[in-house]
């Protein structure tokens, strides 16, 4: 298995092929638009929320990645969790299901040699170092959603991860 492996691996298992953890889509069966909203206080992520955050952040490398224009960012990361708030649940399932498609398929086509490359000339990071921490970040947040679920009792073992 070669580093491009590894990477494709680790967002199939992010996306849909339960593993070590629980897969997002695992993660996100059965929910309804309510439990997606539901916080146990203020001071904590709603699932959707957390999934907006996942969004704008693979978004936002993947473009990186591709070249794309990349804009400055507006607000903080705490703002990050509220980016699709306006969006309709199946709306904001779609978009993270998107992005983590695209991100397959992106790392599919690529050469080689742009996994060594940094992320930009500011950065001692290169592509194969953050994309890999991209998936860690993804499978975190997965991890949080399952947790949530727990506490508002909607969580299905059936799913995983008694």
């Amino acid at each position: 298995m070669n580093r491009k492996d590894v990477l494709l691996e680790q967002f199939l298992c992010c996306h849909k092929k339960s593993h070590w953890f629980v897969s997002f889509e695992k993660a996100v069966a059965g929910l309804t638009p309510e439990n997606a909203l539901w916080k146990q206080s203020e001071s904590e992520n709603s699932i959707r929320e957390i999934i907006s955050h996942l969004v704008f952040w693979n978004k936002r490398f993947l473009d990186r990645f591709k070249n794309s224009e990349f804009r400055k960012m507006e607000g903080n990361n705490d703002s990050t969790f509220t980016y699709l708030y306006e969006s309709e649940w199946e709306q904001v399932l779609q978009e993270f299901n998107q992005v983590m498609t695209d991100w397959v398929e992106t790392i599919e086509k690529s050469e080689d040699e742009k996994f060594d490359q940094y992320i930009s000339e500011q950065s001692t990071e290169t592509w194969l170092e953050s994309i890999s921490s991209i998936t860690l970040h993804n499978a975190y947040h997965i991890g949080q959603i399952v947790t949530i679920r727990k506490m508002q009792g909607s969580w299905m073992k059936e799913l995983g991860v008694s």
